[in-house]
């Protein structure tokens, strides 16, 4: 006899097939297959969670991975490396603050909206079908540090770009008021990219970026990318150097035989600088993009 489905409160519809899913569009078979695995997890995981407490153990993890409809790109690196202009220079405009000085003293996740919208952190982590719900767990002086922003680009409507705070150099100088390599640890792991920007002046590991690879990072080397920024702001010859020094900086820190992928280019929308390696650049800058999208 053929085995028979139970239907659970959340069963609306048979088991999805690939014949259910062969005829849509991506989004369209993203949203579907990610529908059953709700159903799924619905009807058989969380009954085993709530009868052995695994939310004590790992607070809302799955709730937080399914209620994710777009992959999570995230953005880390020193302060002025360019993160915030690279994610502008994505959505094609400037929806979030850039300046001369350092601007991101917190974490933002920017998805897709039919409006520009800022949402709190609050409401974000409060909100059921965000994935930002394991959040609350950091206390109140992180969700003050934490935003969302809806932009009505469509590369939004594939990918989740989350900008985050510049890596402080002097950690021993500076504190932060909540646990800041734990809250990476939680993006990392929700991640399906990490991207390390670096500024060609900026090649030193502090304390924080080596507590980042060796803690957060740890274990996530497949999803890391290394990221030159600015490349045009030195000379073909110097910039031979600093790619080398770049990959000393960080072979102490990196435990995988494959080192990551490192992109060199300058990521915004002003035209490269004269006399430097423009194709080059746009080649690294598009299969930055193949990478990503």
């Amino acid at each position: 006899m053929a085995p028979t489905k139970t239907k659970g409160p959340h069963d609306e519809t048979q088991f999805l097939t690939r014949a259910d899913v062969e005829h849509l569009s991506w989004e369209e078979q993203q949203s579907a297959v990610l529908q059953e695995l709700r159903r799924v997890f619905h009807d058989v995981v969380e009954p085993v969670e709530e009868a052995y407490a695994y939310n004590r153990f790992r607070p809302s993890y799955f709730q937080d991975t399914l209620a994710c409809s777009t992959p999570f790109v995230l953005f880390i690196g020193p302060f002025s490396a360019g993160k915030t202009t690279f994610i502008n220079y994505m959505l094609g405009g400037d929806y979030l603050w850039t300046g001369p000085e350092p601007t991101t003293n917190k974490f933002q996740c920017v998805f897709h909206g039919s409006e520009v919208n800022n949402i709190s952190g609050r409401i974000l982590a409060a909100t059921p079908t965000l994935p930002f719900k394991g959040l609350e767990r950091f206390g109140n002086e992180f969700l003050e540090g934490f935003s969302g922003t809806q932009v009505p680009s469509d590369i939004l409507k594939s990918i989740t770009l989350v900008d985050t705070p510049g890596i402080l150099e002097t950690s021993e100088v500076h504190t932060r008021s909540y646990d800041y390599i734990e809250v990476m640890k939680w993006f990392v792991e929700h991640s399906d990219l990490v991207f390390v920007m670096f500024d060609p002046t900026k090649l030193d590991a502090g304390k924080e970026l080596r507590s980042l690879f060796k803690t957060a990072l740890k274990g996530h080397e497949s999803r890391i990318r290394i990221v030159l920024n600015k490349a045009d702001t030195v000379g073909q010859h110097e910039l031979m150097k600093v790619h080398g020094a770049l990959f000393w900086n960080l072979s102490n820190l990196i435990s995988t035989s494959e080192p990551p992928r490192v992109y060199v280019s300058s990521f915004w929308a002003q035209p490269y600088k004269p006399m430097t390696n423009h194709l080059l650049f746009e080649t690294e800058k598009q299969a930055l993009l193949y990478d990503m999208l």
